[in-house]
C-alpha cells in the first residue's frame, strides 16, 4: 500500500479531501494561536493555550490587568495582516 500524505492547502484546493481541508485548516489555527502565544511572551504578557474548545478562547491571559494591552496587541495584528 503506498504512503498517505496530506497536501497542503494552497496547492490545488480543488482536489483536497474534505478532511485535508479540515485538516489543513487546524494546523493553520493551531500555528497562528501558537505565534499570538508568542507575541504576548515577547511584550511580557503571560498566557497559556486552552483545551478542551473552551468557549471563552483558545488563549487564557494569566494576568486580567493585561487585557487593554492584549486587545492592543491584537488590533496591532489585525491591521497589519488585513490591512
Amino acid at each position: 500500500m503506498p504512503a498517505l500524505s496530506v497536501r497542503s492547502y494552497n496547492n490545488d484546493r480543488q482536489k483536497l479531501t474534505d478532511e485535508d481541508q479540515q485538516i489543513s485548516r487546524l494546523e493553520v489555527h493551531r500555528d497562528l494561536i501558537g505565534w499570538v502565544i508568542q507575541e504576548l511572551e515577547r511584550a511580557n504578557i503571560s498566557s497559556q493555550r486552552t483545551t478542551g474548545n473552551d468557549p471563552e478562547g483558545d488563549i487564557l491571559i494569566i494576568n486580567p490587568e493585561d487585557a487593554p494591552k492584549v486587545k492592543e496587541i491584537i488590533a496591532d495584528i489585525k491591521r497589519k495582516f488585513n490591512g
